[in-house]
């Protein structure tokens, strides 16, 4: 259902559900065992990839980027099938079996292009014996290329499968974000690799090079308002280790309470998946150790 014309869309979230939980479940995975996906993982961090992710408190988070590799890569896999089967009405009443690649469908049911959608060409290949008496379709190459040239060369170069991409990410991210966990296994994961950094091997990256504030570690900047606010939204105001009530201090918002679930410097990045509620007492504890964050929620209701 869309949302109402006065509800603004920088404020409201139209959930779709288009594949959310498959790509949140798939980064849930990468956040638990990242070393199982290490040459996976090789798309978002070598040849300086990783540098993307280190200027600090961008809106995209790391739930996004991972959130848009991942459905770039279905969308990829879609190309060589299952295809989705439409049935549609001809002119004399009769009906027509036509097929389609997932991703124009999704851009279809989320309003964000009216284009034509690729029609997948007709079944392409042979009867195929497997085994002694049994036999089974086995398909061409021919509407997979077809298919593949379609997404690659034109549909993926275009802004509506950018903002089609937008839509997913934050979906995802918006369902992924009240899971500390998976949050603090994925900054884990990518602080492997900003620990490898250091501001002399990035002599052609100036820009990235300033953003360390030594090798490995990059330079603490104070999370800004909206980040906070998010944070403290999620944590419902309360120390995210022992459950404090911080909602009722003066500054409800003070710099010091909001910390980084992976350190700075152990690697850790300045993004809003990284950052927890705590309340003084618990920070000053934690210090800066890399410790596992609470798996425990405040519920939107008591039983």
């Amino acid at each position: 259902m869309a949302l109402a014309p006065n509800r603004n869309r920088k404020l409201w979230l139209n959930h779709g559900y288009f594949r959310t939980y498959q790509i949140a479940a798939r980064i849930s995975a990468i956040a638990s065992d990242p070393i199982a996906y290490i040459r996976e993982l090789e798309d978002l961090t070598v040849d300086n990839a990783v540098l993307a992710f280190l200027p600090a408190w961008q809106k995209e988070s790391v739930v996004h980027k991972f959130a848009k590799w991942i459905s770039d890569e279905i969308f990829i896999e879609d190309t060589s099938g299952p295809y989705v089967i439409s049935d549609e009405v001809v002119e004399d009443g009769s009906f027509t079996h036509k097929r389609y690649l997932p991703v124009d469908l999704a851009l279809r049911a989320y309003g964000i292009s009216n284009h034509e959608p690729f029609a997948v060409p007709p079944p392409d290949g042979e009867m195929v014996r497997v085994k002694e008496n049994v036999r089974e379709w086995v398909e061409s190459g021919v509407v997979a290329d077809a298919c593949y040239d379609y997404f690659m060369e034109d549909l993926r170069l275009s802004q509506v499968y950018d903002d089609l991409q937008a839509q997913i990410a934050d979906e995802v991210f918006h369902t992924m974000f009240f899971n500390r966990v998976a949050l603090g296994g994925l900054n884990r994961c990518l602080a492997m690799y900003v620990c490898d950094l250091a501001p002399d091997d990035l002599g052609e990256y100036p820009e990235f090079a300033a953003l360390l504030a030594k090798p490995g570690r990059l330079k603490r900047k104070r999370p800004p308002v909206w980040a906070r606010r998010a944070v403290f939204f999620r944590d419902h105001g309360r120390c995210a280790a022992c459950g404090t009530d911080l909602s009722g201090l003066l500054d409800a918002l003070p710099h010091e309470q909001f910390d980084h679930i992976i350190p700075l410097a152990r690697g850790g990045l300045n993004d809003v998946t990284n950052l927890q509620l705590l309340c003084r007492r618990c920070n000053n504890k934690k210090s800066d150790r890399a410790r596992q964050p609470s798996s425990q929620y405040r519920r939107l209701y008591e039983l």
